[in-house]
């Protein structure tokens, strides 16, 4: 028994080595992150900017659409547009049903987002995209931790989530995804419910092997999430979530329109061109 003891010893020490050195090779593998404000880097949460280099080709990386100059007030309807479910999980021939349509941020994470979002965008180069983190409490011993990326991309916008609401115990598991936070450490458990303007994206969006190919990602066609417009199929699916401006008045509609003009997301020729059509429709 004491030989058989020291043997297996013996064996699991080289095993346990060479995970050691591969948890330290995949970690040196990632870029170093860059840090945009104090509010963007807390104990239990961040907002920063990152560019991968796994491929050890980070100057062909795909060019992004950044800098991006939004306002936290235009963040806000957009955080909460966003909804996620759970995937139903199958056992043996029977799969379970999805989940209901859920809110994919709090109240509280729809503030710091907004924030420090605005923030790291309008630093962000074409390279780069926007990282974070989120965790909460769920028991005493257990936390749920939230990860992933944002980028723009010519008209829409981009999420990726590495993670959902994901439990852990481990502070190890923490600072594996505080500096890999693309890294799906049990699946995609979850997934997007796209609503108006928002779509599933299946083909590579340019984050090369930076971006896991079965995280759930969704774009979303800001400009028209931002003037409220009807879908394009002239309908809402049914069970999709509410548009991020279902009550709006024609003069809200404007105001915005005018702000998208004044940040430079549209031309005078567009804004013109949109302004006529809301008036028309009035």
């Amino acid at each position: 028994m004491t030989v058989g003891g020291k043997e297996k010893r013996a064996l699991s020490t080289p095993m346990l080595m060479m995970a050691i050195l591969a948890v330290v090779c995949s970690l040196g593998a990632i870029s170093a992150s860059r840090v945009v404000c104090g509010m963007c880097e807390e104990a239990d949460r961040f907002v920063r900017l990152q560019v991968s280099t796994r491929d050890g080709h980070a100057e062909s990386a795909q060019l992004f659409s950044h800098p991006f100059h939004w306002s936290a007030e235009q963040w806000k309807p957009i955080l909460r547009s966003i909804h996620v479910q759970k995937r139903g999980q199958g056992i043996f021939f029977f799969s379970a049903p999805n989940g209901p349509a859920l809110p994919a941020f709090t109240p509280a994470e729809v503030d710091y987002l907004s924030e420090t979002l605005t923030r790291a965008f309008a630093q962000a180069q074409p390279s780069e995209v926007v990282v974070f983190g989120l965790t909460s409490p769920k028991t005493q011993e257990i936390a749920e931790i939230t990860t992933g990326a944002w980028f723009v991309k010519d008209t829409q916008l981009h999420l990726i989530l590495g993670n959902y609401r994901e439990a852990f115990t481990m502070s190890s598991v923490r600072e594996l995804l505080w500096q890999d936070p693309l890294h799906m450490i049990a699946g995609a458990l979850y997934e997007f419910v796209p609503g108006p303007h928002q779509s599933l994206p299946r083909e590579d969006n340019g984050l090369g092997s930076f971006l896991i190919p079965e995280a759930p990602q969704l774009a979303l066609t800001y400009q028209q999430l931002f003037l409220g417009a009807s879908p394009v199929d002239g309908g809402q699916d049914k069970g999709a979530p509410p548009s991020a401006y279902p009550d709006s008045s024609l003069e809200e509609k404007l105001q915005r329109l005018k702000q998208i003009r004044d940040d430079g997301l549209i031309t005078d020729d567009e804004f013109a061109a949109k302004k006529k059509a809301l008036l028309d429709g009035f």
